[in-house]
């Protein structure tokens, strides 16, 4: 389990958002992130990653203090994708997802047949089998994002943290791409947090939300989010209406 006690994080001394209390990230849950832009979602990400841009408070994992792990015990317990990219062009989208068993292989990194078997699982599932043999570099930017969350996959951690996952694709693949993310977790029991502004997406897929407005954390079940009427605070415009106790938003 991930835990945050008492969270501010933020850029030096200035806070963008913060919890008071305890907040704990449960097993097989598709957690979304969302907010205004600039609310911090981001920033949040990487502070349960990594630990930037935590000014005060504790990341646990296990009951453990996140600076109490190596990188390679908390490279088998978080992955990430970001949206950054860096890596090798040249590199095929096997090679890609080869180099993600790291954590699992001997010092010079042979694969196991569980490996392999692993990898190709998330080939499959991610209808990238066509694509494995393809450089990273010859690839549309929604097949590269694909690749980039497959190689989180094959890491095979008990959470995945994501920034943005659905965005250069259509609007066809994003909600295939929840709905297999979502499927994952439930039947695994693993825990994806993502930060998206695809708020209707997010609130017909997620089982929990994790809300950034005006500094402050919150986090609940999908269900109560929408029941608590907080969507027009949260994205207040006097062109977009959100409807009271529903997904659904209106123009006006």
């Amino acid at each position: 389990m991930i835990q945050l006690e008492n969270i501010q994080v933020g850029y030096g001394h200035c806070v963008v958002a913060e919890y008071a209390g305890d907040l704990a990230f449960a097993k097989a849950k598709l957690i979304s992130i969302i907010g205004a832009n600039g609310s911090g979602k981001s920033t949040l990400l990487r502070a349960i990653a990594s630990g930037q841009h935590l000014i005060h408070g504790k990341v646990l994992l296990e009951n453990q203090n996140w600076r109490d792990y190596n990188a390679l015990e908390r490279s088998r317990f978080i992955s990430i994708v970001l949206t950054e990219r860096a890596f090798s062009f040249f590199l095929s989208v096997r090679e890609l997802l080869e180099l993600s068993r790291a954590p699992y292989t001997n010092y010079i990194g042979k694969l196991s047949d569980a490996d392999r078997e692993i990898i190709n699982e998330v080939l499959e599932s991610f209808d990238l089998k066509g694509l494995e043999n393809r450089r990273a570099g010859t690839l549309s930017d929604g097949q590269l994002q694909r690749v980039l969350i497959a190689r989180a996959i094959v890491q095979d951690t008990e959470y995945i943290l994501m920034d943005e996952p659905t965005s250069h694709l259509d609007i066809n693949h994003k909600a295939d791409l929840l709905m297999l993310l979502r499927d994952y977790c439930h039947e695994k029991g693993k825990t994806i947090i993502y930060a998206t502004h695809e708020i209707q997406l997010a609130l017909s897929l997620s089982d929990e939300v994790v809300s950034i407005h005006k500094g402050n954390i919150t986090h609940q079940s999908t269900v109560d989010f929408i029941a608590s009427n907080q969507l027009q605070s949260i994205f207040p415009s006097k062109n977009v209406v959100f409807e009271n106790g529903k997904i659904e938003f209106r123009f006006e």
